[in-house]
Formats: structure tokens, sequence, C-alpha cells
């Protein structure tokens, strides 16, 4: 079933307008009062109104720009490494697409602040070079649906990024519900929900800590530990467990193989009843069982198994199991 959004537009059309449609600046639009921005009506309307938005386009000092507070792109992306696929193409072709941006006021330091864009805007000013942007009005709401739309396709951008991207626009009321996100971003409600209940556990510092970059943090076994998070008497012992892989220096273990720890933290600190008991094997022999506060089971055949048949081992093995179960 396709995403549709506000109007009943198609987001994976949308995108594909957005791609594919590569409006002029509104200078080369001769007699156009009030240029438009056709992507942001499609977004929320599913229909482009005349002079709905203004559009303009600006070449910019980058330092001048600073990225919008909902952006959904993680500190760790703005490094030479990172974005030099991008530098070397503006170095050859130029900026080919502008970045979309708001105009700020009141900031003595930036003139703009970028919806999408920001590798963009690192290259650009890594090469001393104009930042070209695409500027419009739009609220918060219209900014993040924009935002998602640019980005919904490109594999770079990690389902946790997005999923802290959503958590910042909800707890900021950007959108009133998870239902509204969801309606908005063309998302099931269960997959925002999840993604959520994901990020939320990066609020958790022991745990965000362990990570040197949390967008690389799976969704799903990030959800599956927020999950554990919430059984009485877990959040403890997780809290714990992750506090004692810092001091292992747990920055050297991949991220599924520290949530894996986090999530198995719980069976490792299960505490059991201490048992010694004898069982009878056979007519003339017995086992002593031991089971220690840890579980771990010790069975001890103080006269041999000398003259045993392997069938009275195996019914007494079986009576144990079961007692210990």
């Amino acid at each position: 079933m396709a995403s549709r959004i506000f109007g009943g537009a198609n987001l994976s059309d949308i995108a594909r307008s957005v791609k594919e449609r590569a409006d002029p600046s509104p200078l080369d639009r001769p007699g156009s009062g009030r240029p438009i921005l056709a992507a942001a009506e499609m977004a929320l309307t599913g229909k482009v109104a005349p002079a709905l938005e203004r559009e303009n386009i600006f070449s910019v000092d980058p330092k001048r720009v600073r990225p919008w507070k909902y952006h959904n792109r993680t500190e760790g992306w703005y490094t030479r490494e990172r974005c030099q696929d991008l530098i070397e193409s503006i170095t050859k072709d130029e900026q080919q697409e502008p970045a979309l941006a708001r105009k700020v006021t009141g900031d003595a330091n930036f003139d703009y602040e970028l919806i999408y864009g920001m590798r963009r805007r690192f290259a650009c000013e890594v090469l001393n070079k104009k930042l070209k942007l695409r500027v419009i009005e739009a609220d918060d709401a219209r900014a993040a649906v924009l935002m998602h739309i640019e980005n919904a396709d490109r594999q770079d951008i990690t389902p946790m990024e997005r999923a802290l991207s959503f958590q910042t626009q909800i707890e900021a009321k950007v959108f009133a519900t998870q239902d509204a996100l969801s309606e908005a971003m063309g998302l099931s409600k269960g997959q925002v929900a999840k993604m959520l209940k994901a990020a939320q556990l990066m609020r958790q510092a022991s745990v965000a800590g362990l990570f040197a970059d949390r967008s690389a943090v799976p969704i799903e076994q990030a959800y599956k530990v927020a999950t554990l998070l919430e059984r009485p008497g877990a959040k403890e012992v997780i809290l714990q467990a992750a506090k004692n892989l810092a001091r292992e220096g747990e920055g050297k273990r991949a991220p599924s193989e520290v949530l894996r720890l986090l999530a198995g933290s719980l069976d490792r600190s299960k505490k059991f009843t201490p048992v010694q008991k004898q069982y009878n094997v056979g007519a003339a022999k017995r086992v002593t069982v031991t089971r220690n506060a840890r579980g771990k089971v010790t069975l001890a055949f103080p006269q041999g198994l000398q003259g045993v048949a392997p069938q009275e081992v195996l019914t007494a093995v079986e009576q144990i199991l079961k007692d210990l179960a």
C-alpha cells in the first residue's frame, strides 16, 4: 500500500517529483510576482497552488548558515572523509543542487538555517565557495516533511538518525502526536512507535555513551533493549551492565554487539535458589545434585556408575531436569 500524507498525496510520487523537477531561479521566470516551491505545496496538500510558497535562490557564505535544530544528520557526518565525494563533485562540476533553507532573524551569527543540505554546506566551507540556497517560508512541520522527502531514498542516512530526528520533533511539539507525525511522513503508526522507542534508549546517558556514533546503532536491537528496560527491575540491571561495559573500554565493540550484551545482562543476572539433593540411580546407586546461586548445576556419583544400566541414569537425569526447571 502506497504511503500517503496530508491531502492524500503519494509520498513516493512527491519524492520523485522533487528529484526530477529542477525549478529555475525566480529571476529566470519573468512576470512571476510570487514564485512558488511546488514540492512544499505538494507535500502538505497533494496539489500545487500558485503563489503559496515563496522561493528564492541565493549564493551565500556557508559560515552564515546554521543547521535547522531538527536536522536528521548527526555530527559524525561532517568530516572530510565522509564528505569527500561531495567535495570532489563540487570541485569538478560546482554545486548542482541548492540546499533548502529559511531566513532567520535575531541571530547575529547566522542569516539562514538549513532544512536540508548540511553536507553541501560543509563541502562549500571546506572549498571556500559560496553555498547555493533555495530559500522558502515554511513552518517546522512543513520543513520536517520536506526534509523527510529529500532524504527518504538516501541510503546513507540511517534509521536511527531518522528516529532521533523524529524524537526531537515530537518532544518539541512540531507534530502534536505520534499519529500526526506518522501521517505527515507517510509511515505506519507501528513503525514510528518502534523508531521513537528505539531513539528513547539514547536518552539513557550510560547507554548512549557506549556508542562513538549513535547513527550506527541498529533500530531493531535498540528497540529490544528499550522494551526490556520496561520490565520490573530490569532497568537497574541493564544500566549497571552499561556502566560495566564503559569501564571495560566498550568503544571497541560494534554497536550490535554492545546491544546484545546489554540485552543478555538480564539472563546473566538471574539469581537461583541453591539446591543440594540426592536421587536414586537404579536400586543401589545415588547421585548428588548441587545448584549454586548463579544456576550452575553439578552431578556427583559418589559410588560410581559401575553396574548401572544407561536407562537408569537417563531416568534419574530426567527427574532432576524436571525438578530444576
